[in-house]
């Protein structure tokens, strides 16, 4: 679970309905079922971190929310968080891979 979420370098990038393969994943991870109710997709989304103080170079992942139709989502409970990429492109090429495999109903392979 996350406490806090990360406004600096947020960049959403597709809903992808949720499986109900991944679904089942999901909620064997999340104790606190009351916050399951309302989802229907996963927010692909890029998170950019410093790498240090006063740095302006940053490492990224990729990371799978669970939201809502309208765009809404639950930052404490991220189905998926990736490895960090130190490229933005090649978290961008992954972002493309992970939608494919949340469209394929597959999340849970690479989330499990």
């Amino acid at each position: 679970m996350r406490e806090a979420p990360n406004y600096g370098e947020f960049y959403p990038k597709s809903l992808v309905p949720i499986n109900k393969d991944d679904l089942v994943i999901f909620l064997e991870k999340v104790t606190d079922f009351e916050c399951c109710d309302s989802y229907s997709h996963w927010l692909i989304a890029l998170e950019g971190r410093a790498m240090g103080t006063g740095e302006d170079y940053y490492h990224w992942q990729v990371v799978v929310f669970p939201a809502e139709i309208g765009g809404g989502f639950d930052y404490k409970h991220p189905l998926y968080v990736s490895s960090f990429f130190l490229s933005i492109d090649e978290a961008i090429d992954f972002t493309a891979e992970v939608e494919r495999i949340a469209s394929d109903g597959q999340l849970y392979t690479i989330a499990g």
